[in-house]
């Protein structure tokens, strides 16, 4: 009987595979750059402090710069060291929490010390603003609206509230991965050039001000509630397509003629996914046991002999709400199953299949691509 054609890859696979770099990177790889990247950020800061000083001009080309006047209406607070005390007391925590012992109770008393100094200072600058609030004889004799006159204030924006959603929804994604992740990449990219475009006609604005000497707000953005329902809709389809919710999947059947494992089989990479039973049965004998915990596999090396049927027998022991798969693939990144079954967490799934051609094959979770939830199978 002639075998099924692999499925060809998801076009969003690539994707995945550069978002799974930066989500789960090898960190002791990038602890081993770390000195070069210190060699190289020094050679920089030196070359551009070389450069200033090369290009270092006279002291003085131009009279004395008019230092600015605060309008009377605007309090402008004065210098404060505090900010630096601070720091160094942030400075000694670490190093406390580095060294250890009696050196962390130190580090923490400095940091409080330093924290309560600023503290006192913004109570005097509260209080010296409180006084001259509460003596009116200090008041102007006419408040006007709005800020006053030479200080420009910039109109409400939406932009920030919508970049907040983009960035919530781009972890989302990252979380079910698959069509949802690419979505969430389409809404953030939406929301940032949203926040583009009223930034440019606000510098529009700028440059008019230069010639008119007075500057405007660009108009007020309303919220874009359509395109937030339909963004909203296709979230929630996509998350529920993608878990297996909708439509609703059939019994999976195993031994029907073709399908894998069952007899007279042409040994082509098939399989069927039969449920195994509910949460904690024990994989069966002979079988490739693999647990899923913490959204990693126990096992990341799998071997099988080659033209013999095989059992993957999986278990997902992660939280209900967090479902799992084991998704074969060839070298060239194609499925050998077209939808194994997804379960949830507490339950176990066995994945049968037919005997494979020797080679290095792929498996990992559809619904976590990650590095944590990939294995290889190599079949001898």
């Amino acid at each position: 009987m002639p075998s099924a054609a692999p499925t060809p890859a998801s076009p969003i696979q690539p994707l995945l595979d550069l978002a799974a770099v930066f989500i789960t990177p090898d960190w002791s790889a990038l602890l081993a750059l770390f000195p070069i990247f210190l060699a190289v950020l020094f050679i920089a800061w030196f070359a551009f402090t070389a450069r200033k000083f090369a290009t270092l001009g006279p002291s003085r080309r131009a009279p004395a710069r008019i230092q600015p006047i605060t309008p009377a209406t605007v309090h402008m607070p004065g210098g404060s060291s505090a900010p630096i005390v601070v720091a160094l007391g942030a400075g000694a925590l670490f190093a406390g929490v580095v060294i250890g012992g009696i050196a962390t109770v130190v580090g923490v008393a400095i940091l409080v010390v330093t924290l309560l100094i600023w503290f006192r200072e913004a109570i005097r600058d509260y209080d010296r603003v409180a006084g001259r609030a509460h003596d009116r004889s200090l008041l102007p004799a006419l408040v006007h609206e709005g800020p006053p006159e030479g200080v420009h204030m910039p109109g409400p924006s939406i932009r920030p509230f919508l970049g907040a959603l983009g960035a919530g929804a781009l972890f989302m994604g990252l979380v079910f991965g698959g069509w949802v992740l690419a979505l969430a990449v389409v809404f953030l990219v939406w929301t940032l050039l949203g926040w583009l475009i009223d930034f440019t006609a606000e510098y529009r604005k700028v440059e008019e001000a230069d010639h008119t000497g007075h500057l405007e707000n660009i108009p007020d953005r309303r919220l874009p509630i359509r395109a937030l329902q339909v963004f909203a809709v296709a979230f929630v389809v996509l998350a529920l397509l993608q878990l297996g919710i909708i439509p609703p999947a059939g019994p999976a059947t195993a031994g029907a003629p073709g399908a894998s494992g069952a007899p007279g089989g042409s040994g082509a990479p098939a399989g069927s996914g039969a449920p195994a039973g509910g949460g904690g049965g024990a994989a069966p004998p002979g079988s490739l046991p693999v647990v899923a915990k913490n959204i990693e596999y126990d096992v990341k090396t799998l071997e099988v002999d080659a033209g013999k049927p095989f059992m993957i027998f999986f278990k997902n022991d992660d939280d209900p709400s967090v479902p799992h798969d084991v998704d074969l693939r060839s070298s060239d990144g194609s499925q050998l199953v077209q939808d194994p079954p997804t379960i949830k967490g507490g339950a176990s799934q066995a994945y049968q299949y037919n005997g494979l051609q020797p080679g290095t094959y792929e498996f990992r979770c559809s619904v976590h691509p990650v590095p944590a939830m990939t294995g290889t199978l190599t079949v001898k």
